[in-house]
């Protein structure tokens, strides 16, 4: 048969259709393009889990996601195989520890990386509810505000997922978010703005970075069967401004619950965070709306990562923690039940900086016992991140706060890095096995295996710990030890670059021993700095407080070799050839050359010699 232009159309459009059905099928938006069947392939997942940095106090063998019944984590871990196709949405609920959305944005980041940009998720005008945004944007106000915060003991307005409402009366009033530069993907045009859709309430007024025309949205359908009111850009914007705009004569309030940032199209990660200062599981029972959006949220994952302001600086009542908790379960449950849940507990911490504070233990057996009963997954953080006293030991890594309860901006990071894997690790078991049941114990990762994980490479020496692995890792001494640690009092007109060089460190050494992301500092708070001992300051302070009973020690950081004639240097975080050249009152060429450097990357560890 004679084929004729039609006959050749009617065969190639179809062939064509298939192809690119299928790239779409291996290929994320924004970009990423992963195997076709990547996701369930265990040994390319397995190649997905890396460690940063190794510390000797963190269990990494153990580091799994735990389940006694497979319902507890089947259907997310399913669900994750479909994110080329269709949008994963995890949701992530805490306290102080997630309020500036650290260790969940490093999960966000890294899964989107991964597995697609599904959108940045809940963000929340903080500063007109009096406190402090995320990491990755700002926000700002005008006109009079009102709030409520699911810590305070009296609610004055309803509360939605993210666990704090603003409310104003002011026909003048706006809010305004600027995300920071790489955060606001190409394909984040969808937004969706959770508010009390009511007649009396004031329309709204939406100006972004694009140069667009305002786009005005009316806030009156109060029938309208959505929590929120969808609002689609034309392209995306790093900087959203809404406008209280009165449009009727009866119009008398606005209030808003939250906004959430989508990809527009269906695969790819959405992984929302929301934590409130001071939240506990006694807070969430506040939010009267919680439910209705965690319905139209509909969830794949549900992290429930607070509880220690139930029992933090008071007695620990097991059975109202219980009840708390098992409330909140039951609401995902009912509004969610597809979901799985993942029920986590608090890092070790101290009371005043002096007392462990045991309840952590008791917190997470609790944790532990209610996951089984009502087929939850169990992540026994505590345990994992070191156990009784080991906040004292992320202390002395620069990884905690001085409080000994919150962490610095590289502990965060530490804890985001720790969730993931443990995900990434229960997920390759899962795509194994597909066990009824996961312990972590059961699954101890041997040392052979542990070190590949390690972005960096890393040796192993012998210490018991409780496994019984011989798992620590022989690293250099941080600058920290062997030196003299003052608190700085932060004064008038000082600045991060002044404080350094009065103390011969770097700006990077400042903002790691303080878990600082910027260099905005405030008069009257004061500065970890851990001062050298072989280094005079330029100037005497009278604003530092010296510790009493200071023990002088030779710095590990220094030494000569074997002529006595050279000094060497160790390097560590946060180190670059310039900081060191300027300690050492030497140049940056020098240095090189006397180490035959051909570029300026040093590594942490590095030994270099001192001109």
């Amino acid at each position: 048969m004679k084929l004729t232009p039609k006959h050749f159309f009617l065969l190639i459009i179809p062939a064509m259709i298939v192809l690119l059905a299928f790239r779409n099928f291996i290929k994320p938006n924004s970009g990423n393009r992963l195997p076709g069947d990547s996701l369930s392939s265990p040994d390319y997942m397995d190649q997905q889990i890396k460690y940063q940095t190794y510390f000797p106090f963190i269990r990494y063998e153990n580091n799994f996601i735990e389940w006694t019944s497979s319902e507890a984590v089947e259907g997310f871990y399913k669900k994750l195989r479909q994110t080329p196709v269709r949008k994963l949405k995890i949701l992530h609920l805490g306290d102080s520890h997630l309020q500036a959305d650290i260790p969940s944005g490093y999960i966000r980041e890294r899964m989107q990386d991964m597995l697609g940009y599904g959108g940045r998720g809940l963000v929340f005008p903080y500063k007109a509810a009096g406190t402090h945004s995320a990491y990755d944007y700002k926000t700002a106000c005008s006109g009079s505000w009102e709030y409520t915060r699911n810590t305070q003991k009296e609610a004055l307005f309803d509360m939605g997922i993210i666990g704090a409402t603003i409310h104003t009366n002011d026909s003048a009033s706006s809010f305004r978010f600027v995300f920071r530069e790489g955060f606001i993907r190409e394909n984040f045009t969808v937004l969706k703005l959770y508010c009390k859709q009511d007649s009396l309430s004031y329309d709204i007024k939406l100006k972004t970075s694009s140069g667009d025309v305002p786009i005005y949205i009316d806030c009156g359908d109060y029938s309208s069967e959505k929590p929120y009111i969808l609002i689609t850009l034309s392209k995306p914007s790093d900087t959203l401004d809404f406008i209280i705009n009165k449009t009727e004569k009866k119009q008398s309030f606005f209030e808003c619950y939250g906004l959430m940032i989508e990809s527009r199209e269906d695969n790819g990660v959405l992984y929302c965070s929301s934590g409130i200062n001071g939240a506990g599981y006694r807070s969430l029972n506040k939010q009267r709306l919680f439910e209705r959006h965690l319905a139209e949220l509909t969830p794949d994952l549900v992290i429930l990562d607070l509880g220690a302001n139930d029992f933090y600086g008071g007695a620990f009542n097991a059975a109202e923690i219980e009840k708390n908790m098992v409330k909140i379960i039951d609401i995902i449950q009912r509004a969610a039940p597809e979901a799985s849940i993942i029920l986590t507990n608090s890092q070790d911490i101290y009371y005043r900086r002096r007392k462990d504070i045991i309840a952590c233990r008791d917190f997470m057996e609790l944790t532990r016992r209610v996951a089984a009963y009502r087929k939850c997954a169990f992540y026994d953080y505590y345990d994992i991140s070191g156990g009784k006293a080991s906040m004292l030991q992320w202390y002395k890594k620069g990884l905690a706060k001085p409080d000994k309860i919150h962490l610095t901006t590289p502990g965060y990071n530490a804890k985001g890095n720790l969730y993931l894997n443990a995900m990434l690790n229960s997920y390759v078991i899962w795509l194994k096995d597909h066990p009824d049941s996961l312990v972590s114990t059961n699954h101890t990762i041997d040392t052979a295996t542990l070190k590949k994980y390690f972005v960096e490479e890393i040796s192993f020496k012998s210490e018991n710990n409780k496994s019984g692995a011989t798992v620590t890792y022989n690293e250099p001494e941080p600058e920290t030890e062997g030196s003299d640690r003052i608190y700085y009092i932060i004064r008038s007109g000082d600045n991060l670059g002044s404080i350094a060089e009065r103390y011969h460190v770097s700006v990077k050494d400042l903002q790691y021993w303080n878990g600082l992301s910027g260099t905005k500092i405030i008069a009257g708070e004061s500065l970890v700095v851990y001062k050298k001992l072989h280094v005079t300051p330029t100037t005497t302070n009278t604003s530092a407080v010296q510790p009493k009973n200071t023990t002088q020690k030779q710095p590990a950081v220094t030494n000569t070799n074997r002529n006595g004639q050279r000094k060497t240097y160790r390097v560590v975080s946060g180190d670059s050839l310039w900081s060191i050249a300027k300690k050492y009152n030497t140049t940056v060429d020098k240095i090189k050359q006397a180490n035959s450097l051909k570029t300026e990357k040093l590594n942490i560890g590095q030994t270099l010699i001192i001109p």
